[in-house]
């Protein structure tokens, strides 16, 4: 039976009672009183392991924090433990305790509470009086489909009720929102019902089948919430693709942009401080000016499906002081949040962010929002209220005496005027996780970059990724999460940078990030093999095969430059490996002199090539930082963050290396092997360097060859059998025109100075 919309904006579906089945559905029951013991829900737990002569109990809020009160009963053949509360709704900090004296986390729990200054397992502990909802995963395994051949694709679900404790499961009123790439989201509306055809229920209104049709490309959120009883389910929401092929991470260079500085596509919203001077300023760019690009195909061109933009955040009118405490600076990076869920008008506002997103969702483009969880600025409206004054640390200023950057990393304040968010207490912690879900919502973002994770507590993590993978990942569509854990690098062995792997490593896992920036190849490799050039190849793999072993299943984010750091082209320009350069560039870098030129001549262009070559063909996500893709000059922050310049702005060997960009990108987005993690070593020398990036469709697989000398070279490669090459088997070199023509165990391979040869099958 199909369900009869009632043709309002507000997305209720109800239909009459035909079959007699509705009026006691909706039939409205009253709920038990709050803190009363009817409204109490049984709660099972559950404790993997121990021996037959061990006793375990678990202690928590709710008993006292008793080690006798709540025993559990076991061990069952499988080796388990239980035992049953009945709590009230809420969330309860607990830990389990062996022997009456041994006290541990639960290791199956990724969620986690602090009571009074100690870390605990989180107990979240849903109202089982109100009906929720789930999809049901064989249902959706079976059904959907990513895209038909017609170039459209459909969208099939069942979703399942619940019903709340003692009533019954027919369901009384549903209420449904479909946001649709083709369609704009008008602030403060909602998005239109399901139509009558796209929906109906089932036989015994147990639940609810979604069948959606003719669907194009792009992304898709589906809200369901239904009523039984008289009593409201929580939403449902299923964000979804409809795209031509499945897509990770690593299938795309994750571009980022310093939004004020990208583009200006609408002047309207210009507004800069008085009195500051422009490298320290708001310039103009925003959400606009990247949607313009966005839709005049700049990132299509360069195969960018993947978009990080500087934070949203509203930021203050008023400039503040910069670390030395001597120049004047505004929050046109993003990072001073002054309003918990409001964009910057400067930036276009929601309507501006409605619109981008929009924009790349119909280009097949993920957009990642910069999460602020470590501070905000002292004019946010939570810390100016006196209630939420306590959320919040004000102690001592990173990086000053007794206040080191890691052993007072979770206390110490980035800023006089950025109070220090206490993750500690669980009011703080469950608002700016409830903030950020908001962003994810509203805005049907893609994931998020997480700034300064080292410097928050371990649950902000944990639970807010909990959080994410419940509530947007319901019908399997990924929401990204990666992270920025600032490290160092030790020249000497993987075994001197194990603090580095581990406390990056620590913060990613299932129910956390999929991955990090690394750092360690960032120091390692990045800037001293292929911009100084006092390290070379053999150096290379050692570190880079260090990451692959060390970062195992994890999306890690590999890059030669970001707004953090000196432009890469620079550094090439000046190569110098004692760092005299980087430290007269940070003594002049409020200065009008002394800061870096446009490079010279090709040298500087022919390293960042070879860089960017290595970059985009090794296991992980390369970062573009915008203007990489023609070389943009600069030193440290804010000399890194020029405007960016398009077309006839670019001078003649900007414009060359951009054309050679969008031919690498071609290929990296052509070949399957290039965007996977398998990745054999073929050639290792000093400077000459070819691996293999097997997939197993040979005609996907790549072999790339580095030459690293200033001069052309041929060299013979190894074709190892990872490859799945057969002899007469024709090749061609996705960057020049040299075609092969497989035949024995080797390859004669003709490579261009400081760059490459990818050589895949025809």
């Amino acid at each position: 039976m199909m369900g009869d919309s009632d043709g309002g904006g507000g997305g209720d579906l109800a239909r009459a009672d035909s079959d007699g089945g509705v009026a006691g559905a909706c039939a409205e029951v009253p709920p038990p009183a709050v803190g009363t013991d009817e409204a109490r829900c049984e709660v099972p737990i559950l404790l993997r392991g121990g021996g037959p002569g061990t006793q375990f109990a678990i202690a928590g809020e709710w008993n006292g924090w008793s080690t006798t009160q709540d025993k559990l009963s076991g061990p069952t053949i499988e080796g388990q433990w239980g035992t049953t509360l009945r709590l009230l709704p809420g969330l309860y900090g607990y830990k389990f305790v062996e022997g009456g004296t041994r006290w541990f986390l639960d290791g199956r729990n990724s969620y986690r509470k602090y009571v009074g200054g100690v870390e605990n397992s989180g107990l979240r502990v849903a109202d089982c009086h109100r009906p929720s909802l789930t999809v049901n995963p064989m249902w959706l395994l079976m059904t959907r489909s990513p895209l038909s051949a017609d170039g459209k694709g459909t969208f099939r679900a069942r979703i399942d009720v619940k019903a709340a404790v003692g009533q019954p499961s027919a369901i009384c009123r549903v209420s449904s929102s479909l946001r649709r790439p083709d369609t704009h989201k008008v602030v403060g509306t909602a998005a239109p019902p399901l139509a009558d055809d796209e929906w109906n229920y089932l036989p015994d209104r147990s639940g609810i089948e979604v069948h959606l049709e003719n669907l194009v490309d792009g992304k898709y959120q589906l809200t369901l919430s239904v009523q039984v009883g008289g009593r409201d389910s929580l939403p449902l929401v299923m964000p979804f693709w409809i795209q031509k092929e499945p897509f990770q991470i690593a299938d795309s260079p994750l571009y980022m942009a310093v939004t004020d500085r990208f583009a200006d596509g609408d002047k309207a919203n210009n507004q800069s401080v008085s009195g500051v001077r422009q490298a320290a300023n708001f310039q103009g760019g925003d959400l606009p000016g990247v949607t313009a690009q966005i839709e005049a195909g700049y990132f299509d061109r360069l195969g960018v499906r993947a978009l990080w933009l500087t934070p949203f955040y509203r930021q203050p009118d008023k400039a503040y002081p910069d670390q030395g405490g001597t120049i004047q600076v505004t929050g046109y990076h993003g990072y001073w949040p002054t309003q918990p869920r409001e964009v910057d008008p400067r930036l276009g506002g929601s309507d501006g962010l409605h619109r981008l997103v929009e924009s790349a969702h119909r280009h097949g483009i993920r957009v990642l929002m910069d999460a602020v969880l470590n501070h905000v600025h002292e004019e946010h409206a939570y810390f100016k209220d006196p209630q939420k004054r306590g959320w919040f640390r004000t102690g001592c200023l990173c990086g000053t005496a007794g206040c080191d950057w890691t052993t007072k990393r979770l206390e110490c304040l980035f800023g006089r005027f950025m109070p220090d968010i206490d993750w500690t207490v669980t009011d703080a912690s469950n608002q700016f996780i409830e903030d950020t879900l908001y962003w994810l919502e509203e805005y049907n973002l893609d994931g998020l970059r997480i700034d300064a994770v080292k410097h928050v507590e371990d649950l902000a993590i944990h639970n807010l990724g909990t959080r994410i993978r419940e509530q947007f990942e319901t019908v399997g569509t990924r929401h990204w999460l990666i992270g920025e854990t600032a490290m160092g690098w030790n020249d000497g062995s993987v075994a001197d940078n194990r603090e580095n792997y581990d406390t990056i490593k620590r913060y990613i896992g299932k129910n956390a990030l999929d991955g990090q920036f690394d750092f360690v190849w960032y120091h390692g490799v990045g800037y001293r093999v292929y911009a100084y050039e006092d390290k070379k190849f053999l150096h290379d793999d050692y570190w880079t095969r260090a990451s692959q072993n060390e970062f195992k299943g994890s999306s890690m984010v590999n890059y030669l430059g970001s707004h953090d750091t000196s432009r890469f082209i620079s550094q090439a320009t000046y190569r110098d490996s004692s760092g005299v350069w980087a430290r007269e560039v940070a003594s002049h870098k409020w200065s009008e002199q002394g800061l870096p030129n446009p490079p010279p001549d090709d040298e500087p262009y022919q390293r960042l090539w070879l860089g960017m070559l290595r970059l985009l063909t090794i296991p992980g996500v390369p970062l573009l930082y915008y203007g990489d893709e023609y070389g943009e000059y600069g030193g440290g922050d804010p000399d890194n963050r020029h405007a960016m310049r398009f077309d006839s702005a670019l001078q003649p060997r900007e414009q060359a290396h951009k054309l050679r960009m969008e031919r690498l990108l071609t290929a990296r987005r052509a070949l399957r092997g290039l965007r996977g993690t398998d990745d054999v070593t073929a050639l290792l020398g000093e400077d000459v360097y070819a691996y293999a990036r097997p997939d197993f469709d040979a005609k996907q697989s790549a072999l790339v060859v580095l030459n690293r000398l200033g001069a052309d070279t041929t060299v013979a490669v190894p074709i190892v059998p990872e490859l799945g090459w057969k002899p007469g088997m024709a090749l061609r070199d996705h960057l020049g025109s040299a075609r092969y023509t497989m035949s024995g165990t080797m390859l004669m391979i003709s490579v261009p100075a400081r760059s490459a040869a990818i050589v895949a099958a025809e």
